[in-house]
């Protein structure tokens, strides 16, 4: 750590939750500030071409600064925008997709929307962590160490008040370990009351816009079910065609909702637990399915992968698209790709390779599925270029 004090106005938001300033030319990352606040802060990390600071204290305060609700913001390293009141976070959070796109994407998107939900009390799923005291709770930020959480605003309320009753007993996660095992992390959902336990639970349960699911508690599912059903409203359901793609399939949950309207879909996922949970929740589907449980850089290289789709939907990891998966995408046989992305930043990088081979954005929509983080969704609609 260096002792070196500046005084820095802060300039816009980063896509990690961070305000950005400039000394010198260099970038400085500051948690827990907001563009527009003049402060002064300490250096603690100096690289050659970006720096990162500890705000030490605000002079020039933005008119949107709240206060927390969370008496451990800033300690728990789960939120990042608590100090921020929510519609400007929104407004901050699309300069920052914008500037994303334009930086790595080369693409202007112009202006961005962002779908929005709750602020609060929205998060259907999380990992918990075990800390040394037997709590139960979060890693530190910026720290791998955990550290015992007595409620969190965020998750949904019946999860927060399992967390709650769970961190009143002395060594909580003592108890927990004897009816899960040794998990020093481990995931947790619930929707409605019901609390779905990794280790106890090898299923969950959940519903979906009227559709029922169930996926492996340790595996992935989305984590805010409200955005996620104003996701597929507006870029699922009114998808039409014969033949669709689904790649990183999951356990099915965009399947389901395409198989209403497309006559045959084809399941591409390398988790053989999220596979099996697909199989089951597409077993009634309208359209004929099917199923590939190898990665997509495998099934691309199958004859299956010759065939000509009407659509082709893809949600990556937050590491994008790979290099090979851009390349076969480059000449699929595809009218439309629906592309689901985590990580504007990656699929910025993306969406510049993919406008150079073939395709054409026709729309970038954001959703807010992480309120009081840096995180965005983002879903990109493109449409195959005349060959």
């Amino acid at each position: 750590m260096t002792d070196d004090l500046l005084t820095l106005r802060v300039e816009k938001l980063s896509s990690h939750g961070e305000g950005i300033a400039f000394s010198e030319g260099k970038a400085v990352f500051i948690p827990y500030s907001i563009p527009g606040e003049l402060l002064t802060c300490r250096i603690v990390e100096d690289h050659s071409s970006f720096s990162r600071a500890e705000p030490i204290d605000i002079k020039e305060a933005s008119p949107d600064r709240a206060e927390p609700p969370c008496p451990l913001f800033g300690v728990c390293g789960g939120c990042s925008l608590q100090h921020i009141e929510y519609s400007c976070q929104t407004r901050l959070k699309q300069d920052a997709a914008r500037e994303t796109f334009l930086r790595i994407g080369g693409f202007d998107p112009g202006e961005l929307e962002i779908v929005t939900g709750e602020p609060y009390h929205y998060r259907n799923r999380t990992q918990i962590h075990a800390c040394g005291d037997g709590g139960l709770g979060f890693a530190k930020a910026g720290s791998s160490e955990a550290i015992k959480i007595p409620r969190c605003p965020i998750l949904v309320p019946a999860l927060e008040r399992w967390l709650i009753s769970e961190n009143r007993k002395a060594r909580p996660y003592r108890a927990l370990s004897a009816l899960i095992g040794e998990r020093p992390r481990f995931s947790v959902f619930a929707q409605d009351e019901r609390i779905y336990i990794e280790g106890r639970d090898a299923y969950a349960r959940a519903g979906v816009r009227g559709k029922n699911f169930q996926f492996p508690v340790a595996h992935f599912f989305q984590s805010n079910i409200p955005a996620l059903e104003k996701l597929i409203e507006r870029c699922v359901e009114p998808l039409r065609g014969g033949r669709a793609l689904d790649l990183y399939s999951g356990a099915g949950l965009f399947s389901l909702f395409l198989a209403d309207n497309f006559d045959s879909i084809e399941c591409v996922e390398s988790d053989t637990a999220s596979m099996e949970a697909a199989r089951l929740n597409l077993s009634l589907a309208r359209a004929k399915i099917g199923f590939s449980d190898i990665p997509v850089e495998r099934w691309i290289k199958t004859p299956r992968a010759n065939r000509a789709f009407d659509l082709i939907v893809a949600d990556p990891p937050r590491t994008g698209l790979s290099p090979e998966l851009r390349a076969w995408l480059a000449g699929a046989q595809a009218d439309a790709l629906l592309y689901v992305s985590c990580d504007h930043a990656s699929l910025a990088h993306d969406l510049r390779d993919l406008t150079q081979n073939g395709w054409k954005v026709e729309d970038i929509t954001l959703f807010d599925f992480y309120p009081q983080t840096g995180r965005l969704e983002a879903v990109a609609r493109f449409a195959r270029l005349a060959r």
